[in-house]
């Protein structure tokens, strides 16, 4: 449903700036890509975790490695694109505005799961 959502939302703006071949072409991918989870979760059980179907310990075990590990990899890839924009001499604001928001984000989901229990 979100992919279909997302599919309508593309539509609207490439339409917007009179794209229509973005227009149909990012609604297509997103329709494509909800039919491969919808179909492709029966037989695959990495498309099944890709569609949000963790319901045993086993598969939230697996989906909660994949966020860790993705956390540590944008990480990487966000302070490695500050300090290349700063060795570079270009604008560096919207690479520290993204490692802000990612330390905020760490920071403040630390404090309220330690919180929680």
């Amino acid at each position: 449903m979100t992919a279909a959502v997302m599919g309508g939302v593309f539509l609207a703006i490439y339409l917007g700036h009179h794209n229509v071949a973005m227009a149909v072409s990012g609604l297509a991918i997103m329709i494509a890509y909800a039919a491969v989870l919808v179909f492709g979760s029966r037989r695959s059980e990495a498309v099944a975790l890709l569609r949000g179907e963790t319901g045993d310990e086993r598969r939230r075990s697996i989906e909660q490695r994949a966020s860790v590990l993705t956390l540590h990899v944008l990480t990487l890839v966000l302070v490695g694109g500050f300090l290349v924009s700063l060795i570079r001499g270009h604008e560096s604001m919207t690479w520290a505005g993204l490692c802000g928001v990612l330390g905020a984000t760490y920071l403040l989901s630390t404090i309220i799961l330690t919180r929680r229990g």
